[in-house]
């Protein structure tokens, strides 16, 4: 025969056990959210790529960098960048390879690509032209793009080709 008090006690008990099993699924659920939901923990970047193209031509190995305009602290820190491939295209890269760029506004700049022909002069009608040094600047450069907060393929930066320099 139970008295009340072990009706009490049963009742009590069968609670801390639903307690323990309810805590016991929020820290499940806590634990698979961070995995699962929460990436890298870095600023969000999203796929972009683009193509280069300097006098009409692609500019192959040129290094293009993504220099943010305002925004957060967090997105004024990175600088996304890619090198152009021997069709001029590129991807940008924040942190891990390909990995995009932040959504937002930024200034461009472009070195590198081009490169003298094979009698080391500007000459060789195989080489692409040299990139002008102004792309080496942002704010000079004149480029600019936005990327948006989704998977994205910018239209050809058109550059003009170095002037040459007598000596």
């Amino acid at each position: 025969m139970s008295t009340p008090t072990d009706a009490v006690l049963s009742t009590s008990s069968d609670a801390a056990r639903k307690r323990l099993r309810l805590a016991r699924l929020a820290m499940l659920s806590f634990a698979v959210t961070m995995l699962l939901g929460c990436g890298d923990g870095k600023i969000r970047r999203y796929p972009v790529s683009g193509s280069v193209q300097v006098g009409g031509k692609p500019a192959a190995g040129a290094r293009v960098i993504f220099c943010p305009v305002g925004g957060s602290e967090a997105f004024q820190k990175e600088r996304p960048s890619g090198v152009t491939g021997p069709d001029g295209s590129f991807i940008l890269t924040t942190f891990l390879k390909d990995d995009g760029a932040p959504a937002g506004d930024y200034q461009v700049m472009v070195v590198g690509g081009g490169s003298r022909g094979k009698r080391g002069n500007d000459d060789d009608a195989t080489s692409p032209p040299r990139i002008d040094r102004k792309y080496a600047k942002p704010a000079e450069s004149g480029l600019t793009a936005t990327v948006p907060a989704e998977a994205t393929t910018l239209p050809p930066f058109q550059l003009e080709p170095a002037t040459r320099q007598r000596r």
